[in-house]
């Protein structure tokens, strides 16, 4: 059954690549390499950021064992990058900006470690979550050891206080919306009066909220509290990141063993949405059933059955479509702001892009 689930995880990668709209999502990604000599200054100040992190969470005690393992299991330290570029583009110190990147990027680990638990996920970047080596205690305890890391190195960044304190406010803040985003995912699984617009709202809030807290942080340390506001097309990105981690796990790119891992969680993912466009009620009523048993007592071969099914209603080339309308829509969005919101959004789509490109090319 594993090299079953594994022959149609390339069969949906061959979906993906002859489709139109991913062919157009490519040409976007090659043509546009507007940050091409930043790589390695940016490079050298992620190592900076890592320092950081590694100070403030990595000693000898249990959790600075468990914040090590975690750590050590990779990642491709986008918000950290994104505070980094923002604040090149933004004239903000570099120090600062360092301390805006290590702040962030421990807010979206901690949520990776506190979302593995939830989803019962085993694997992370191909390596076994914390709840699956280490406990479900020890899971709950180092993303809370993560997030008052994080509020710690932004209450040491070296900036003015008053500003300072308007960033933790912030930083609160998101945390909070990145919470009831999470919630709502949760509240909705195996809910076929699922909306597109709740799917999409969802998004913004779990995923378009982190991705611009970066930003944000970057504009109130630069003194320009006002602009934070404008961010609507970052947020928007946070639907395109979110279109292609459903659209990754479900055709076995993700790196948690095989596809499909989402169906056997009973998530509403956008490709279950554009499936049940098009399904008959019979359809949905098994979907349904299928949907809301746990997830224990799925096996891989119910797993392959309703991959096929879906496929059969051409939900990666709709999935695909919706993406490349996404992605346009965010990169439209920015254009109506200013020049520097706008190079911002396109480093951040580049980087959701380049997590499917790398894995399939």
């Amino acid at each position: 059954m594993k090299n079953a689930l594994q022959n149609i995880s390339k069969e949906n990668i061959q979906t993906l690549l002859d489709s139109n709209s991913w062919n157009n999502l490519v040409i976007f990604n090659k043509t546009d390499l507007f940050f091409k000599s930043n790589v390695l200054n940016i490079s050298k100040k992620l190592e900076v950021t890592e320092n950081l992190i590694y100070k403030h969470t990595c000693d000898n005690s249990w959790m600075g064992e468990c914040a090590k393992y975690h750590l050590q299991t990779g990642g491709r330290r986008l918000r950290a990058a994104l505070a980094l570029i923002s604040g090149s583009i933004l004239k903000l110190d570099s120090k600062i900006s360092s301390y805006v990147a290590a702040s962030c990027e421990l807010i979206h680990n901690a949520s990776l470690v506190h979302d593995d638990l939830q989803d019962r996920d085993l694997l992370r970047r191909g390596k076994p979550t914390i709840w699956s080596r280490f406990g479900d205690a020890s899971a709950i305890n180092l993303g809370d050891h993560f997030i008052s890391s994080a509020f710690e190195i932004l209450s040491n960044v070296p900036a003015d206080p008053e500003l300072k304190c308007i960033a933790m406010n912030e930083l609160s803040k998101t945390i909070k919306q990145a919470v009831a985003g999470q919630t709502r995912e949760i509240q909705t699984r195996a809910n076929l009066e699922l909306q597109m617009e709740e799917y999409e709202s969802t998004a913004r809030a779990k995923t378009g909220s982190l991705l611009s807290l970066p930003v944000k942080l970057i504009l109130i340390l630069s003194g320009k509290v006002d602009r934070i506001n404008e961010l609507e097309s970052i947020y928007e990105s946070g639907i395109a990141y979110q279109i292609q981690d459903d659209l990754s796990d479900f055709i076995g790119i993700k790196e948690r063993g095989l596809p499909g891992r989402d169906l056997k969680e009973g998530k509403m993912t956008i490709l279950i949405m554009h499936y049940l466009n098009d399904a008959e009620a019979s359809e949905k009523y098994l979907l349904n059933l299928f949907l809301k048993r746990r997830f224990e007592s799925i096996s891989e071969e119910e797993i392959l059955l309703w991959i096929n099914k879906l496929k059969g209603k051409s939900i990666i080339e709709k999935t695909t479509d919706h993406l490349y309308k996404v992605v346009k829509n965010s990169i439209a969005m920015s254009k109506k702001t200013s020049p520097e919101f706008h190079l911002i959004t396109k480093f951040v789509i580049k980087n959701i892009l380049q997590r499917i490109s790398r894995k399939i090319i």
